[in-house]
């Protein structure tokens, strides 16, 4: 027994080395196209999957179905008012119907109940109390929402107060029209005079089923793709994000059969019917949810690949990376001031250094509690140096990072080991400052 044991830990070692190394160990970049499609796709799954298993993803997708219960209905009366101030209201209804799809036959109805109650909604009868308060329950749910994405992409630090406004405003003003416009052009597709000329050609019916099948695909998936890049506070590439919505709608138009399967078993049970209906649609928000937090998972790891194996959490390094991290945001930040060239922001330093944005951002933090820097008002935000930086040394800020929150530690010296210790720190700050105690940022290497 004990040497069968012994052999399946040997093959499972063995088995993981070759996953290892074929997943981690290998520059991808001069593989051939499929191989380093198949690579990179494996990773992004691998990733996935370990999200689900934390269970971030699911948390917040929890969270999202009970903000989506509060705010759906202000966030459609006040679609559905500037539709109607425009005369195409109508434009909402096959827009839910595609977003109902998966429920299946209730879709229908679904879609009928939600407009008629959307509908018999008098927005020129609503005060100027009520309108606030709908305005600032349909913000609180995009700022959830909002939260929820910027846990995805790793960012701490979301929209301004004023930010969020405006720019919440102008999504639920410009959404209605993308919507109508990607209508219109549906529509267009499906138009007599359309099909006739493509019935003419020789492979015309298959050309229109090809349509017919592409278009829905294609609008949703840039629906989602400009989600995906509108929500986060951060940039997002748009094929990172149009990947990320092609596949949320792939898996969106496979939830479809499973919903309508079940709402076909539970029709039978007529009893339970109305039960079942509101755990099925409460189950549905969640799963919907929890599809399009993976959707963005997907779009992150795309745009950051070398975070599929180390996840969104900050990196492992030394005390010695740390500082150097550190000195050298510091560095571009002085320098850049210096030669009077425009602040970056947190994505443009991450960018410059090739680095984790996680570790910028503890970095950053790190840099303004010593007083260094500090960011500006701007959006996104940029930092400058906060004192006089012409005489700064890299020993003053290697010191200050050093001794960055050391009053939280217990001041203890009556160990013999201690002392040592602190006797070595003094000598080798002596010989530092002697030594390098003149070197500025400034200098030249």
């Amino acid at each position: 027994m004990a040497i069968q044991f012994e052999r399946l830990q040997k093959r499972t070692d063995s088995i993981r080395r070759v996953v290892n190394r074929f997943l981690w160990q290998q520059n991808i970049d001069g593989l051939p196209l499929w191989r380093r499609f198949l690579v990179r796709s494996c990773q992004i799954t691998i990733a996935i999957i370990r999200d689900l298993i934390q269970g971030q993803l699911s948390l917040r997708a929890m969270s999202l179905v009970f903000t989506t219960v509060i705010g759906f209905f202000p966030l459609l009366a006040l679609v559905f008012a500037i539709l109607k101030g425009l005369g195409v209201h109508n434009a909402l209804e096959p827009s839910l119907l595609a977003l109902l799809q998966p429920l299946g036959e209730r879709a229908n109805e679904f879609t009928a109940e939600i407009l008629s109650y959307v509908d018999a909604i008098q927005v020129e009868l609503i005060g100027i109390t009520s309108m606030g308060l709908l305005l600032y329950i349909v913000m609180e749910m995009m700022h959830k929402i909002e939260s929820s994405f910027n846990y995805i992409w790793a960012v701490k630090r979301g929209r301004s107060f004023s930010s969020r406004v405006s720019e919440y405003l102008f999504a639920v003003i410009v959404s209605p029209l993308l919507l109508f416009l990607s209508i219109s052009i549906t529509s267009s597709v499906n138009t007599n005079l359309f099909q006739s000329f493509l019935e003419n050609l020789s492979y015309g019916v298959v050309l229109i089923e090809i349509l017919a099948f592409l278009a829905p695909v294609l609008l949703m998936s840039l629906a989602f793709a400009f989600a995906y890049g509108f929500l986060p506070n951060t940039r997002v590439q748009f094929s990172s994000a149009f990947i990320g919505g092609l596949v949320t709608t792939i898996i969106w138009k496979l939830m479809g059969s499973v919903f309508q399967g079940f709402f076909v078993s539970s029709a039978r049970e007529s009893i339970y019917l109305a039960f079942a209906t509101v755990v099925a649609v409460m189950f549905f928000a969640y799963i919907g949810w929890l599809v399009a937090l993976i959707g963005s998972s997907i779009a992150f790891y795309h745009q950051n690949p070398a975070k599929t194996r180390t996840g969104r959490g900050p990196s492992k390094l030394s005390i010695s990376q740390q500082e150097e991290l550190s000195l050298s945001i510091a560095s571009i930040i002085i320098n850049r001031f210096i030669d009077g060239k425009e602040p970056l922001s947190e994505d443009e330093l991450a960018e410059t250094i090739s680095s984790n944005p996680v570790d910028i951002e503890h970095s950053l933090d790190t840099l303004e509690s010593i007083a260094l820097i500090t960011h500006t008002s701007d959006e996104p935000v940029r930092y400058l140096p906060l004192k006089s930086v012409k005489d700064c040394t890299l020993v003053d800020i290697w010191r200050a990072l050093r001794n960055h929150e050391a009053d939280k530690l217990s001041e203890k010296s009556d160990s013999e080991d201690l002392l040592k210790i602190k006797q070595f720190h003094k000598e080798l700050d002596a010989i530092i400052d002697r030594e390098m105690g003149k070197k500025k940022f400034t200098d030249k290497i």
